[in-house]
């Protein structure tokens, strides 16, 4: 008689590999999570103010606009004035590189205000075009009434005060204020996120902030694709 086969026994290790290699997976993709989180948080431009309230401003092309109508874009804010002696022209030139850097963007905005009252939408306009700046870019220059502005851009722009030049210091007749040469990077839900020193005047820190502000903007531009703005009450 024929004799039955023998049974093949089972070894341990056929059930516990597969099951030992399946835990080692979950534990690397937790770390790697875990690992991403870090990193994302490092990256993570934090914030340092809101803008909390709308501004109707004078558009360089006569127009009156409004803050709230670029609800849901990146800004990138700067502080200047049409007959500024000193930093204002450096500060655009750094920007209209950033500007064509950026340039299919079209959540991106940038905004230059004038501190100077008596700053004209055709003394704006002017301005921008001697620096090179098309009137249909993406680049709102803008006045309005001065003491509106210069509380919105200290106290939720979070830019310094503006004081007067002393007249001994000046360089010019126009060489009338000392203000803020940093430029402000604000989320799409209006969350200040970054003062960038762009003109600082040590060049390995000028580099450090250039390099930041686009960091800072690739981040957020991305972080807007992922949960773009919604207006109150839509889903």
């Amino acid at each position: 008689m024929n004799e039955p086969p023998a049974k093949t026994k089972l070894s341990p290790w056929t059930i516990w590999v597969p099951i030992i290699i399946a835990a080692l997976g979950i534990v690397v993709f937790y770390n790697y999570l875990i690992y991403r989180s870090r990193i994302d948080k490092v990256d993570r431009p934090p914030v340092i103010g809101r803008l909390e309230k709308d501004l109707e401003l004078t558009e360089r092309s006569g127009k009156t606009v409004h803050l709230a109508d670029l609800k849901g874009k990146v800004l990138v804010i700067s502080w200047v004035f049409t007959r500024c002696p000193r930093g204002c022209a450096a500060v655009i030139a750094k920007l209209k590189k950033l500007h064509g850097e950026f340039a299919n963007e079209p959540n991106l905005q940038f905004l230059s205000f004038t501190l100077d009252a008596e700053d004209t939408p055709e003394m704006m306009k002017n301005f921008a075009t001697t620096l090179g700046i098309a009137d249909d870019a993406n680049w709102w220059f803008l006045n309005g009434e001065k003491d509106a502005v210069r509380k919105f851009m200290t106290s939720q722009v979070q830019f310094r005060p503006v004081q007067d030049m002393p007249v001994a210091d000046r360089l010019s007749p126009d060489d009338k204020y000392i203000h803020d040469l940093r430029v402000a990077v604000i989320d799409h839900l209006g969350h200040v996120r970054g003062l960038e020193d762009i003109l600082n005047p040590d060049p390995e820190f000028a580099k450090f902030w250039d390099e930041k502000l686009r960091k800072d903007l690739r981040y957020l531009l991305n972080e807007q694709k992922k949960t773009p703005y919604q207006p109150a009450g839509t889903k």
